[in-house]
């Protein structure tokens, strides 16, 4: 079940370190509504909260970070080219090996799906490794910070599992009904 192929340290969080944690950020690099293309950020500290039915995809070259977060409904958020796009305009194509991706969201039976698996083609296509966070069982946050290399995730279910003294993996396949985790990242 755990096969993420992402280097970064993945740390989950409570909703209300989530929160702390992301008060440093600057506001400038939240990736808010309308959750398009045009709202996705380029930082090296992104962050947005509430994936549902949404997906988010955050690339990072290790230098630099994008953040986009694309809700299902808007005909936009279906189109591939608006993703490589992103990708090219921000990122040396020519040095994709070092990049490295992290797809949140989407819900089964739904129109999310679409939005996912196109994320999921174009992560392919380009020899992304990507760590796969599948069908949050609640809004999920998520941030990552550039200088530590870490990417902060939280939902209620890790939230009530941290709470418990589950340990982060534990909490991490309590938020998702799936997690590919690699072998070698550190959680």
């Amino acid at each position: 079940m755990c096969n993420i192929s992402f280097t970064s340290k993945f740390v989950p969080m409570t909703l209300s370190d989530f929160a702390n944690r992301t008060s440093s950020f600057n506001r400038d690099n939240l990736v808010d509504y309308p959750w398009t293309p045009a709202s996705s950020k380029v930082a090296k500290d992104v962050f947005t909260y509430r994936v549902c039915d949404c997906s988010a995809a955050l690339v990072t070259d290790g230098e630099k970070a994008l953040l986009m977060h694309f809700v299902p409904s808007n005909e936009k958020n279906h189109d591939f080219k608006q993703i490589i796009k992103l990708i090219a305009n921000n990122f040396d194509m020519n040095n994709s090996g070092r990049m490295q991706a992290v797809l949140v969201g989407a819900k089964p039976y739904s129109e999310s799906i679409d939005v996912f698996n196109i994320f999921r083609y174009v992560f392919d296509k380009l020899k992304m490794p990507t760590t796969i966070l599948y069908n949050g069982k609640g809004a999920t946050n998520i941030a990552y910070r550039t200088c530590t290399d870490e990417v902060y995730i939280s939902n209620f279910h890790i939230d009530k599992s941290l709470k418990k003294g589950k340990s982060a993996i534990e909490a991490i396949n309590s938020g998702f009904e799936k997690a590919e985790l690699s072998e070698a990242d550190e959680v």
